[in-house]
């Protein structure tokens, strides 16, 4: 076995860390192993101080997985664009580059320019910060960091006992988190159960599928298990607001993630009585253990260890007063609804929002003229640079697909599948009317009654049709090629208008978890075991909390009270319209339930289209709305995309292989037991 040095070992040449108020400034990295200027840093310097310790652990936040930064975009698009809801439309997006044109490689992920076109890297080179345009993080250098707290933090003499199990139980769960970031991309993973010194052998291998589910249960159940663990941020020993340290993460948290992975795990990717490829030992191209990434059976009892798992969840909030809670609207209807919806997912925990679970708050500045701390510190999040560098840009754009996932404000699904087309809409029915108010929260779509406090770029209504006066707008930033409405819809979740007044207006957190999708996640466990009844209640949590009737009521002919595979459908599409575009979930769902038929379905955008008095579309020079004329009538087409079509289409393209990524060839050229996935 070869020594390997820069493998599961040293820490990453990271720049320094700015952390806010809280605490002091501290360079991590390999600077804790160097000597600086005048002083002695090494990791014994770390652990004598408490203070030391903290900014330790802060390093390793900082690399909590996030899809929307730079180093986990692929060259620029996040990993949504790989699912049915958003396209990549621009030419330099690792998309269309490697994942749509079907050229995706071993080498994909770890290139030295930092181009990368994967959605995920297993590699062991350190690189730069996940907020850093110039590298990714690989997890081994979280890992190890992670274990030399946990090895190391007794050491620390101005600590109490209860900071320090604290501090441990938060390194296990961000461990455990960055373990699953790689389960989900590459099935089984190299296990380091311990901070490997320099120099010292690997000798673990590749460990199976199930022994790395069981690896990631274990250091939650240690998370878990200590005593200084405490259930919310505000039970820690701290000495700042809630709304200054959320983002923490608490014993909540943990068995969140475990509910979290044992979902993923008791799904049929692996979960299976066949392999998801076929296995065939002549072909293996460094492929060789099929239990790498398969179970070896289907045991559907795993579906009972996610139900566990998220019923003691809710017995522990239920024993803590129920201090995790769904955002309620404030008054019953569209703006009420909206901004109950857009609390839960754009803004950070505080004093009156209990809904974020586990989250992450990458190192990045909001702008270059914010630097009082009030809008952006350690925990900030650079969105005007963001939608400037990716959405603007088409980056990501949302499917027609998308659209029609969001059902009618009454509870019914979507009903208009067949009014697209000429002469299809002959009654003038507005589509985008009386719909679930998470759709205007997700997309910009054409609006003449946007409530009070929901105006789009400075208006009441959006003339987004064909020739409308928000669709001449649509390239305003001036980029060659720059089209953020390609397919005819704009991204409105996490950008807003683009307006940067509002994109700035509070502090952001991404969920990984939040509490609405605990509810999904048993909902979804519940019906897998047999309690549809069950099920269809926690659906309706949160659907109630944007208005939605019962599901089962409104949908009658799907038979939810006895459909088990139909249910199964629903609670799938209720996942994209509450947590779509949040952690890269409706891609994993597409993964972990094998939907080949939604990767290989042909993608649409929307063309709307304005009707004069006789019903005439149309289609020549400004069809500008006045705010004084009645709201116009239309037609609708939905052109299949074809800028970037994706070869999954194509009829016989399609193989499994796709539903893992290709393990780099550089870590399997290592020697160090690492093997590459069936079928690259």
């Amino acid at each position: 076995m070869k020594k390997i040095s820069n493998i599961l070992l040293v820490l990453g040449i990271c720049s320094a860390f700015c952390f806010s108020a809280c605490v002091d400034k501290i360079a991590v990295g390999d600077a804790f192993l160097e000597k600086a200027p005048g002083v002695d840093v090494n990791i014994d310097t770390v652990f004598t101080s408490r203070e030391y310790v903290r900014n330790f652990l802060w390093s390793a936040y900082g690399q909590l997985y996030c899809t929307y930064t730079s180093g986990n975009m692929m060259n620029g698009a996040p990993i949504d664009v790989l699912s049915d809801s958003y396209h990549c439309y621009v030419s330099w997006g690792g998309p269309k580059q490697s994942y749509y044109p079907g050229l995706l490689t071993e080498d994909a992920q770890d290139t030295e320019d930092g181009n990368f076109q994967g959605k995920f890297s297993y590699s062991t080179k350190t690189g730069g910060l996940s907020s850093d345009a110039g590298g990714r993080v690989s997890i081994y250098e979280t890992v190890r960091k992670c274990w030399q707290l946990i090895e190391n933090i007794d050491r620390v003499p101005d600590m109490s006992e209860t900071e320090k199990s604290c501090l441990r139980g938060e390194a296990y769960t961000i461990m455990a988190s960055r373990y699953f970031d790689a389960f989900r991309n590459f099935g089984g993973l190299c296990l380091a159960r311990k901070a490997y010194a320099v120099g010292e052998n690997f000798t673990g291998g590749r460990a199976t599928a199930m022994e790395t589910v069981e690896f990631i249960d274990s250091l939650i159940v240690c998370a878990i298990n200590e005593d200084g663990f405490k259930w919310s941020v505000e039970e820690f020993e701290i000495d700042k607001e809630i709304s200054q340290w959320s983002g923490r993460l608490t014993r909540a948290s943990a068995k969140a993630l475990r509910a979290k992975v044992w979902m993923f795990a008791a799904s049929p990717l692996f979960n299976n009585s066949k392999p998801y490829m076929e296995y065939t030992p002549d072909k293996t191209t460094e492929f060789t253990n099929i239990e790498h990434v398969w179970f070896g059976k289907e045991d559907h009892s795993l579906w009972n260890r996610c139900l566990d798992a998220c019923n003691d969840f809710f017995q522990d909030n239920a024993s803590h007063g129920n201090y995790y809670q769904l955002i309620q609207p404030a008054t019953q209807d569209e703006a009420g609804y909206r901004a109950a919806f857009r609390k839960a997912y754009r803004y950070r925990n505080d004093a009156n929002n209990h809904e974020k679970l586990f989250d992450a708050h990458p190192t990045q500045y909001i702008s270059s003229s914010v630097t009082d701390g009030n809008k952006a510190d350690a925990w900030g999040w650079g969105w005007a640079g963001f939608a400037l560098d990716c959405y603007r840009q088409g980056g990501a754009v949302p499917t027609n697909e998308l659209m029609e996932c969001f059902g009618m404000q009454d509870g019914r699904n979507f009903p208009y599948a067949d009014i697209y087309g000429p002469g299809k809409n002959p009654q003038g029915v507005d589509i985008f009317a009386d719909r679930d108010p998470r759709l205007y929260e997700t997309i910009s779509v054409p609006r003449h009654d946007l409530p009070a406090g929901f105006d789009y770029q400075g208006k009441s209504y959006a003339d987004l049709w064909v020739e409308g006066g928000m669709y001449h707008d649509k390239d305003r930033y001036g980029d060659a090629g720059s089209d953020d409405a390609a397919s005819g819809y704009r991204k409105f979740k996490w950008m807003l208008d683009y307006d940067y007044g509002k994109m700035e207006d509070a502090f952001i957190g991404v969920s990984y978890i939040r509490l609405a999708e605990m509810y999904l996640i048993r909902a979804e466990a519940k019906a897998e075991t047999g309690d549809l009844a069950g099920a269809l209640d926690d659906l309706h949590v949160v659907r109630s909390r944007v208005g939605l009737g019962r599901i089962e009521q409104m949908n009658p002919s799907l038979n939810l009270r006895t459909n088990k595979e139909n249910l199964i459908n629903e609670i799938l599409r209720e996942r994209n319209c509450e947590i779509g575009a949040e952690c890269g979930d409706r891609l994993y769902d597409m993964v972990r339930r094998m939907r080949q038929d939604l990767f290989t379905k042909p993608l649409h955008e929307i063309r709307v289209y304005r009707l004069d008095e006789n019903g005439n579309r149309l289609t020549e020079g400004d069809q500008s709305w006045d705010a004084s004329t009645p709201w116009p009538k239309f037609e609708y087409e939905k052109p299949q995309i074809v800028n970037g079509a994706r070869r999954w289409w194509d009829p016989g393209f399609w193989t499994n292989k796709w539903y893992l990524d290709p393990v780099s060839r550089i870590e399997v050229q290592k020697k160090y037991g690492l093997t590459q996935n069936p079928g690259w």
